[in-house]
């Protein structure tokens, strides 16, 4: 099953978000439980180098990889889906028309997506045209809404045919809208407000949680896609200071 399949089918799916540039890290969490992963590309030094070699170690484990872009460029999301992820998140999409040319450049077609079946995701030239074109129907094509304006365009944005999915940013509403906190009554009414629009276009709604709790309590609340944290906080957290005086002879004292 392709993963846009997967995330489609309504199951809960859990992933993080890589923040480390190596393929090293997807290679180890290849192994982990999760569901898929997110090449952090937006707040990490991603390089093209870095994301190619990441996304060999992904398909390599078999684990699904998107890759979250730094801005809404055509030319990245080809690169991205030529060299074989399985998609890509688009942050600070804010209307109908930006979401409706992010789709229009992730597929083939009229004004879209260059053709090329001499990369990996072509089987480098292994595939026949029409056998490239069926695998490469169904990209992962998923706008994030993570500022004021998005949040009222969120309907139409949703309805917009060719996307996957919707994101939600929490932290970057929290800062839009001038909280300090996720939690805030006003952040927590637009994420409201942006999953009720994507459920009524049969749109998964996915965003980010803090840890796994966080992610049970999302997954309670309507979402089926949660990106967990990193894994350097997951390093962070299994090794931090009070972690560490614990493991030490009179630590838990």
């Amino acid at each position: 099953m392709q993963f846009h399949e997967t995330l489609r089918s309504g199951r809960h799916l859990a992933g993080t978000f890589i923040k480390t540039p190596h393929h090293a890290v997807v290679e180890v969490l290849g192994q982990s439980g999760l569901d898929f992963l997110i090449l952090d590309s937006e707040h990490a030094m991603f390089g093209w180098a870095d994301i190619d070699r990441a996304v060999l170690a992904a398909r390599h484990a078999g684990m699904p990889c998107l890759v979250r872009l730094a801005d809404d460029r055509p030319a990245d999301m080809l690169r991205v889906l030529d060299c074989g992820a399985d998609g890509f998140l688009v942050p600070h999409v804010t209307c109908a028309a930006q979401a409706e040319a992010i789709a229009r450049a992730a597929h083939y077609g009229a004004r879209g997506r260059g053709y090329a079946a001499t990369t990996r995701a072509g089987e480098f030239g292994a595939r026949s045209m029409a056998e490239h074109l069926a695998a490469s129907a169904a990209p992962v094509v998923i706008a994030q809404i993570e500022d004021p304006e998005g949040v009222e365009n969120a309907a139409a944005i949703a309805a917009v045919s060719g996307l996957s999915a919707i994101f939600l940013g929490p932290a970057d509403l929290a800062v839009a809208y001038g909280e300090t906190s996720t939690q805030a009554p006003r952040v927590q009414a637009a994420m409201a407000h942006v999953t009720k629009a994507a459920r009524a276009a049969g749109l998964p709604a996915a965003t980010f949680a803090a840890d796994m709790a966080g992610a049970l309590a999302l997954f309670r609340s309507g979402f089926t896609m949660a990106a967990i944290a990193s894994e350097q906080k997951a390093m962070l957290e299994y090794f931090s200071p009070e972690a560490v005086r614990r493991a030490k002879p009179g630590g838990a004292a």
